[in-house]
């Protein structure tokens, strides 16, 4: 891979795009490869995003919660056949909604959800800005938002029966609340020192000091060539709201360096906080003939519909979404990926041995300057390969 060519390649698309904000960091097994920073924590100030910049990982935070969940199965405090009602009894009497016009009717789950069923997201559970049976209930007040803090969305119906279809929900949240459940510790000090510590992730975590919180990226809205800091999100930032509740599913704060050292514990199969075993399960096929769907969204501002490139296969582990072909940037079959909400991409290339990810902090979701610049640097890296082969 010629760095030099690539880091300039990079440069380029960052600023024809003019995005906020734009971190990008490859790995292989050993080291950092390349790593590069652009952009600002917060435009107004001119607070330049850099190496010590926090950044919201949002559902880039699944994984994480999923490996720890493995951490429990080894110790043998769970199965992947556990039912979930099996360790609080309020998942005993969970309901299937439907919207009938304006009216939710509810029916008895005849299959109980499973922890294996949580970690590849057919447990039924959704969100309410993909979902309109699950936004319905929000908006009418009958079911909490998970934004919120606190547990009644555990309380969430489910919409369909367990293990028949794929769907992107909260189960992730789930799997965090059982971990507190099962350990009781909360998810900030059991991730901490069961995996944290051990990786060296010094800078990820769910509650931030003070010192650590002044390098905290703003969200930027960027609609219609726009840009403008997301209110919402800065006034929880400067009134510095802290959380009881941890979400599992999208809760973390992280840097770019402590993502990388995520990603090669896969790269080298790092049994040292689970085993060999585990690692496989979670990044190999765990859905059979189910597919990861495109899900259209119900909340524009916050996020586009779930395009999954329905042109190729997609299948789901447990934790991270699998390619089965290559896909048209060039990244290989058989990688792994995830994302975030705040437009946070990561995958990791078994094939060429390299893990990459790359961090914009901005709304909505998937917009159209986020998908130009991720696939744009996802395509120059593999090109970038390519062309050092062929040498």
């Amino acid at each position: 891979m010629n760095i030099d060519i690539l880091s300039n390649k990079i440069e380029n698309i960052f600023n024809q795009h003019k995005i906020p904000s734009l971190s990008v960091i490859i790995t292989n097994k050993n080291k950092n490869i390349l790593e590069q920073y652009h952009g600002y924590n917060h435009l107004e100030k001119q607070i330049p995003f850099n190496e010590n910049s926090i950044v919201r990982i949002a559902s880039m935070t699944k994984p994480i919660t999923s490996l720890c969940i493995f951490q429990l199965i080894e110790r043998n405090l769970i199965s992947l056949e556990t039912n979930i009602e099996d360790i609080d009894k309020r998942f005993s009497d969970i309901k299937i909604v439907q919207l009938i016009g304006d009216k939710p009717e509810y029916s008895k789950a005849n299959t109980k959800i499973k922890i294996k069923h949580l970690l590849n997201h057919t447990s039924g559970y959704g969100y309410q800005f993909l979902n309109p049976e699950i936004k319905f209930l929000v908006d009418q007040k009958i079911l909490q938002d998970i934004q919120n803090d606190g547990e009644d969305f555990l309380d969430a119906p489910i919409l369909f029966e367990p293990g028949t279809r794929w769907n992107y929900g909260i189960s992730t949240d789930l799997l965090g609340y059982i971990i507190e459940k099962l350990t009781n510790k909360k998810l900030d000090e059991y991730m901490k020192e069961n995996l944290f510590d051990q990786l060296g992730m010094k800078n990820t975590t769910f509650s931030l000091d003070e010192n650590k919180y002044n390098n905290l990226a703003y969200i930027y809205d960027y609609i219609d060539n726009n840009i403008n800091i997301n209110t919402s999100i800065a006034k929880y930032q400067d009134e510095r709201v802290g959380r009881s509740f941890h979400s599992g599913g999208g809760g973390l704060t992280s840097t770019t360096q402590d993502y990388a050292k995520f990603m090669r514990l896969f790269l080298n199969n790092d049994n040292s906080v689970i085993s060999e075993n585990s690692i496989n399960l979670m990044k190999s096929n765990q859905i059979g003939k189910l597919k990861v769907e495109t899900i259209a969204s119900v909340d524009q501002e916050l996020s586009a519909s779930l395009d999954h490139d329905d042109s190729i296969e997609n299948k789901f582990g447990y934790g991270f979404m699998i390619n089965k072909d290559n896909t048209l940037e060039g990244r290989p079959k058989g990688s792994i990926s995830w994302s975030g909400i705040f437009n946070s991409f990561f995958w990791i290339d078994f094939e060429n041995q390299i893990g990459c990810a790359i961090f914009m902090q901005m709304l909505p979701y998937m917009n159209v300057a986020s998908l130009k610049t991720f696939s744009e640097i996802e395509t120059s890296i593999y090109e970038n390969i390519k062309n050092q082969n062929s040498k």
